[in-house]
């Protein structure tokens, strides 16, 4: 690419979560991608969602196997993307979770931490009491740091998504991703 830019795509699937989730429930599962000013998306879906999966055991990991694919466009690594995930039990939150595009191309297994907000006020707390969940209206500022150490988080679980990367002229404008660990 001789116009200054490089290529980033990105493949591959939400695997699982594994959530503790109750026998005769039902979950679902948005995605939606996070990146800088400088990243434009050429192909692909900024943001998805899940068919809905229903758990039959106690304890059984949560099986999406959601598919991902996207390539982006940018001038500079600033503002690398993230994917943040939004899963929900029948209609209520379960969990959020966030995690960096990797910049090595490759195959990567990602490890994905759970966590929900919880009630910040005394209306709050007592509003859980009649089921109420607190959520946010915009996951995205989870990429941000921008009041992020406001929110009152509690884990969740965790998941796994297996992602493959390739990049196109990272190296031409002299960037340097390192060496892949095995």
């Amino acid at each position: 690419m001789s116009d200054g830019t490089f290529l980033l795509h990105i493949s591959g699937q939400l695997e699982w979560i594994d959530l503790l989730a109750p026998s005769n429930t039902s979950w679902y599962c948005k995605y939606e991608f996070v990146a800088g000013t400088d990243w434009k998306i050429l192909n692909g879906l900024e943001a998805g969602l899940s068919q809905t999966v229903n758990v039959n055991n106690n304890g059984d990991k949560i099986i999406f196997n959601l598919p991902i694919e996207i390539q982006f466009k940018s001038t500079n690594p600033y503002g690398w993307p993230q994917i943040i995930l939004s899963v929900y039990k029948n209609m209520q939150l379960a969990g959020y979770g966030r995690c960096h595009v990797p910049l090595k191309a490759g195959v990567h297994k990602l490890d994905v931490l759970f966590a929900k907000p919880q009630a910040s006020s005394l209306l709050g707390y007592v509003a859980s009491f009649f089921g109420y969940q607190p959520e946010l209206l915009q996951p995205k500022m989870l990429a941000t740091t921008a009041g992020i150490n406001l929110l009152l988080m509690e884990s969740a679980g965790h998941g796994q998504i297996s992602i493959n990367i390739v990049t196109q002229g990272f190296q031409n404008l002299g960037y340097d991703s390192g060496v892949v660990k095995d």
